[in-house]
């Protein structure tokens, strides 16, 4: 059987069953560790669906439909109480924040350290941008499989993934992509350290990718799907870096396609373990419960 294929169906059984059950015996004692108000509050979302044109943008929303199905997202034609069964969606509230300022505010309510790792991590010759995924399959690969356990639990993708697998690996330099659709998306954003003569493949980077997000738009909301960093580098703060700068493009960035969004989620607080949820505090993000409006 080949290993996508493989990994897919573990990870489908994985949320067709673990998931479900997971949430089950942790929602309550987390939201009462997390010390969450009750009720939780409340984000009413558009996703715009009927804005969803252009290459990628029906991709971007089905994904998104299908996913949030696992969340306490409520549909309008839903009842309450069946979303709020399901998995507890952690949101970075944007609007709340207003600006850049707000944001690093917001940041250093949950831990004075935060600006400072921020900065740290720049003097050490990191920088945060997009990037095409064939230029930089190999790394990461790399970012992948750095590491045998996580947050999460095991890393399958250690002994099943091949560099190949993510995507064909580029044979030349190619251009980073823009959207085709500003309110509907799927893009690659890094953090590189410098790293002359560095090769992905065929092809010479000059720099190292040692931390990514694969970040997708819908409407209001844009969505951490695939959050990694290598092993060797966590410690220089590139994972808070990574979004603080993303939070800042989509608080005050000029381009169309960065405009409007309200929200970033990632995750649910039942996923992961202490670490993992100290690092969400401490980058802003609380459980909510979800209104996703404008669904054709």
């Amino acid at each position: 059987m080949p290993t996508p294929r493989l990994l897919d169906l573990l990870m489908r059984a994985y949320y067709r069953v673990g998931d479900p059950l997971l949430v089950r015996l942790r929602k309550r004692r987390r939201l009462r560790d997390w010390g969450a108000p009750q009720p939780l509050p409340r984000l009413a979302l558009d996703l715009l669906a009927h804005r969803a044109r252009g290459a990628g943008a029906p991709q971007a929303l089905r994904r998104m439909l299908r996913v949030a199905g696992r969340y306490d997202m409520c549909r309008p034609d839903e009842a309450d109480a069946a979303a709020a069964r399901r998995a507890t969606p952690m949101m970075l509230d944007l609007a709340g924040c207003g600006d850049a300022a707000g944001l690093y505010a917001l940041l250093r309510a949950h831990s004075s350290r935060t600006p400072s790792k921020i900065r740290r991590a720049e003097r050490l010759g990191y920088r945060v941008g997009r990037f095409a995924l064939p230029v930089h399959v190999y790394d990461v690969h790399a970012i992948k499989t750095s590491m045998a356990m996580r947050s999460g639990g095991p890393v399958l993708a250690r002994w099943l993934l091949r560099p190949e697998h993510l995507a064909r690996p580029a044979d030349g330099p190619q251009a980073v992509p823009e959207p085709a659709c500003p309110t509907h998306w799927t893009l690659w954003w890094g953090v590189f350290q410098p790293a002359p003569g560095h090769r992905n493949g065929q092809v010479e980077t000059g720099e190292r990718l040692v931390a990514y997000v694969k970040l997708a738009r819908c409407g209001d909301v844009a969505h951490y799907l695939d959050v990694m960093g290598h092993r060797d580098h966590l410690a220089n703060g590139v994972m808070v870096l990574l979004h603080a700068r993303i939070a800042e493009s989509l608080l005050q960035g000029d381009e169309p396609w960065l405009r409007g969004v309200r929200a970033i989620w990632y995750g649910a607080l039942e996923h992961g373990g202490a670490g993992l949820l100290t690092w969400k505090r401490r980058a802003g993000f609380a459980p909510a419960r979800v209104r996703l409006d404008g669904i054709d």
